[in-house]
C-alpha cells in the first residue's frame, strides 16, 4: 500500500513552498529595484555629464568664434579709418588684415575682397573670387551682421571649415566688399580632443541646418568623412523640435552605428549645435558587471533555497517519526543565512538579535562583537540614525523601507550603504545592506570631470561662472571689492609650435601651478581654454588692493619654466582687470571687460596688467 502524506506534512509542504516563493519574490524584487534604480541613476549621470561637457564645449566654440568676429570688426574699423582716396592699395588692405590674423592664432586667414568678390592680394590681377559664395551674398544683403557660413571647402587654403564674414561699406553706405576669415574643421577637432568622452564617445559640431562642421571620436581621431553632409538620427530631429536650445536622447549614432547617450547645446550667439555622445557600452560597463554579479548571487541563492527546501521537506517527513531531525534542519537553515555574500542583521527595538558573517565582515567587527549591540553603533552620526528611525513608521505597517546613506565601520571610516529593511511578524525587522562605496566614488569622479579642466585640474568655465556668482553676492553683502583678471600667456604659442603639444601641455600645467601659488587660498584660478586663465581676487577692501597681487604674479613669471626634457623656456603674462561693482555687476560683463583690457595690454606691449577703461594705467611690469 503506498504511503500517504499526513495532513500536517501536507500543510508544511504548502507553507514551505509559499515561504520560499515569498523569500525569492522579496529578494528578486529588491534586486530588480536596485538594478532599475542603479540603471536610472547611471543614465541620469551620463546625461548630466554629457550635458555639462556639451555646455562647456559650446561656450568654448562660441568664445573662439567671438575672437574671429572681434578681429573682423577691428579690421573693418581700421579700414574705415584709412583716408578716402579712391581705390585703396591692396597691399595696405592685406597688411591690416594680416595684423589682425596674427592676434587670433585659431583663425585661418583673414582676407579682404572688392565689391565683386575678388580677393585683394599684393600680386597682379586677383585670381580668386568668392562672389558666388553664400556668405558673400548674405553679407552684401545684410551689412550690419556677421554672417556664418555653412561648412565648405576653401578655395585658397583648401580643407573644410567655417567662414565668418562682414560687409565693408563706405561713408555713403555703398558696398565695397567683405572681410572674412575661417576656422578649419581640423582646429575644432583639436579642441574637442581635450574632452574626456571615453573610448567610443564622440563630439560633433553641426550648423543649424544640421550640416556636419566637425566631429571627433577616439575611434576615428583624424577623420573628415561626412563634413558638410546631413546624416542624423530621427531622435535628434524630434528632440530639436521639442527644445532647440538643449536636450538629450539615446540612440544609435547615424554616422557609425554606436549607441550613445547624447546631449546637445546651442552654441551661444552663433547658428550652430554642439553634441556630446557617451557610449552606453562604456558608461554602463561597471553597471553591467554589477548586474552580472547580482544575477549570479540570485541564481546561487535560488539554487540554495530550492535545494534547501527539498532537504527540509524530506527531513520534515522523517521528523514525523524523529523530532530531533527538526533541530538539525533549523541549524542548517541558520548556516545558509550566515553567509559571506549578502550582509544581513535582525533587530528588535533597534538592537541586534542576529547577524551573519557578511555583516560583521562589511563593518570590520570580529566574532561576537556586534551581539546585542544597539544599531546606533553602525551609524556615522545622530542625524543618520534619526533619519532611518523614521523608516520604522513604514515597517510598522508591514511594509519595506529603503535608503542610501553613509554608515561607520569599526575603524571609524565611512562606507556608503544601500539599506533595505523588511518587517517580520514577531515585531523584529530584517535588514539587508549592500556596499555601494565604489558607485558613489565614480559619481564624484564624473562630477569632478564635468566641472574641472582635464589638463590642469583647475575649475573650468562652468564652475568659474558658478563660483563668481557666489563671490559677487558675498562681496555685495559685505560691501567689498572683487577683481576679475583675464590672463593670457605671452610667448606660449611659440613654445607650443616649436616644441610640440606635449611640451605645450606641460607648460600649461606648470603655469597653472604658478598662478595658483601666487594668489590666496580663498581666491579662484580657472582655465577657460587654450592659454587663457581667469583669476578672481575676492574680499578686497579697496579699489587698489589688487595691485600687489598682480605685480607679484608678473614677477613670479619672470622665472623660466623647466620642461620635461630639461629645457628652459620663458613666458610672461598679459592681464586685464575688471572690478566689481565698478565695471560690471554680472559675470558675463566682468569677464568680457577683463578680456578687452587684456587685449589692450597686449597691444600696448604685453608683460603687464591693464585696468578696464583705464588704458593709460598699465600697472607695474
Amino acid at each position: 500500500m503506498p504511503w500517504k502524506l499526513s495532513p500536517s506534512l501536507s500543510r508544511f509542504k504548502r507553507s514551505l513552498i509559499l515561504g520560499n516563493a515569498l523569500i525569492l519574490a522579496v529578494v528578486v524584487g529588491v534586486a530588480v529595484r536596485v538594478a532599475e534604480d542603479s540603471h536610472q541613476a547611471q543614465e541620469a549621470r551620463a546625461r548630466e555629464t554629457a550635458a555639462n561637457l556639451a555646455q562647456t564645449l559650446a561656450q568654448s566654440v562660441s568664445a573662439g568664434l567671438k575672437l574671429i568676429d572681434n578681429a573682423l570688426q577691428s579690421t573693418l574699423k581700421r579700414l574705415n579709418e584709412l583716408p578716402a582716396r579712391g581705390q585703396q592699395d591692396a597691399r595696405e588692405l592685406t597688411r591690416i588684415a594680416e595684423d589682425q590674423r596674427l592676434l587670433v592664432p585659431a583663425m585661418n586667414g583673414l582676407r579682404v575682397t572688392d565689391a565683386e568678390g575678388w580677393v585683394l592680394t599684393t600680386g597682379g590681377r586677383p585670381a580668386v573670387s568668392v562672389g558666388d559664395r553664400g556668405y558673400f551674398q548674405a553679407a552684401r544683403a545684410d551689412v550690419e551682421q556677421t554672417v556664418v557660413s555653412e561648412p565648405q571647402e576653401g578655395r585658397i587654403d583648401g580643407g573644410w571649415g567655417l567662414v565668418l564674414a562682414r560687409a565693408r561699406i563706405d561713408a555713403q553706405g555703398r558696398f565695397l566688399g567683405v572681410v572674412y576669415a575661417g576656422m578649419k574643421t581640423a582646429r575644432f577637432r583639436e579642441d574637442f580632443k581635450r574632452a574626456d568622452v571615453g573610448p567610443q564617445g564622440a563630439v560633433t559640431l553641426r550648423s543649424n541646418s544640421l550640416r556636419l562642421v566637425a566631429r571627433f571620436s577616439p575611434q576615428e581621431p583624424g577623420a573628415e568623412a561626412g563634413v558638410g553632409t546631413v546624416k542624423v538620427s530621427e531622435q535628434l530631429r524630434v528632440a530639436l523640435t521639442e527644445n532647440p536650445a538643449r536636450g538629450s536622447f539615446v540612440t544609435h549614432t547615424a554616422m557609425d552605428g554606436v549607441e550613445r547617450i547624447t546631449a546637445y547645446e546651442a552654441v551661444p550667439g552663433y547658428p550652430m549645435l554642439l553634441l556630446v555622445g557617451l557610449s552606453t557600452e562604456d558608461f554602463y560597463a561597471a553597471w553591467r558587471q554589477q548586474i552580472a554579479v547580482l544575477a549570479g548571487l540570485l541564481l546561487l541563492l535560488e539554487a540554495l533555497l530550492v535545494g534547501f527546501s527539498v532537504f527540509v521537506y524530506r527531513a520534515q517527513a522523517a521528523q514525523v517519526r524523529e523530532r530531533s531531525r527538526v533541530e538539525q534542519l533549523a541549524a542548517e537553515r541558520g548556516a545558509l543565512l550566515d553567509n559571506e555574500l549578502v550582509p544581513m542583521v535582525k533587530l528588535r527595538d533597534r538592537h541586534e538579535v542576529w547577524h551573519n558573517a557578511a555583516l560583521a565582515q562589511l563593518f570590520g567587527y570580529g566574532h561576537g562583537e556586534l551581539s546585542g549591540q544597539p544599531a546606533r553603533l553602525l551609524y556615522l552620526d545622530e542625524a543618520s540614525y534619526v533619519q532611518v528611525g523614521q523608516g520604522y513608521l513604514r515597517l510598522a505597517a508591514m511594509s519595506s523601507y529603503r535608503t542610501q546613506l553613509r554608515m561607520r565601520r569599526k575603524d571609524g571610516n565611512p562606507v556608503w550603504i544601500d539599506l533595505s529593511g523588511t518587517a517580520l511578524p514577531n515585531g523584529e525587522s530584517l535588514w539587508l545592506m549592500v556596499d555601494i562605496t565604489a558607485i558613489k566614488h565614480s559619481e564624484e569622479q564624473a562630477r569632478h570631470l564635468a566641472f574641472h579642466d582635464v589638463l590642469t585640474g583647475l575649475p573650468n568655465r562652468h564652475l568659474l561662472f558658478e563660483r563668481l556668482e557666489f563671490l559677487m553676492r558675498d562681496a555685495a553683502r559685505n560691501e567689498r571689492w572683487l577683481a576679475v583678471c583675464y590672463v593670457d600667456l605671452d610667448g606660449f604659442k611659440a613654445v607650443n609650435d616649436a616644441q610640440g603639444h606635449d611640451a605645450g601641455d606641460a607648460l600649461l600645467r606648470a603655469a597653472a601651478e604658478r598662478l595658483s601659488a601666487g594668489v590666496r587660498d580663498n581666491d579662484v584660478v580657472a582655465r577657460i581654454g587654450g592659454d587663457e586663465f581667469v583669476l578672481v581676487l575676492n574680499q578686497l577692501s579697496g579699489l587698489h588692493d589688487e595691485r600687489h597681487a598682480l605685480n607679484r604674479l608678473l614677477e613670479s613669471f619672470a622665472e623660466p619654466f623647466v620642461l620635461p626634457d630639461g629645457s628652459e623656456v620663458g613666458v610672461g603674462l598679459s592681464i586685464g582687470v575688471a572690478m566689481y561693482p565698478r565695471h560690471g555687476r554680472d559675470v558675463g560683463t566682468l569677464v568680457t571687460r577683463a578680456d578687452e583690457a587684456m587685449l589692450a595690454g597686449k597691444r600696448a606691449g604685453k608683460g603687464r596688467w591693464v585696468m578696464c577703461e583705464e588704458p593709460a594705467d598699465f600697472g607695474e611690469s
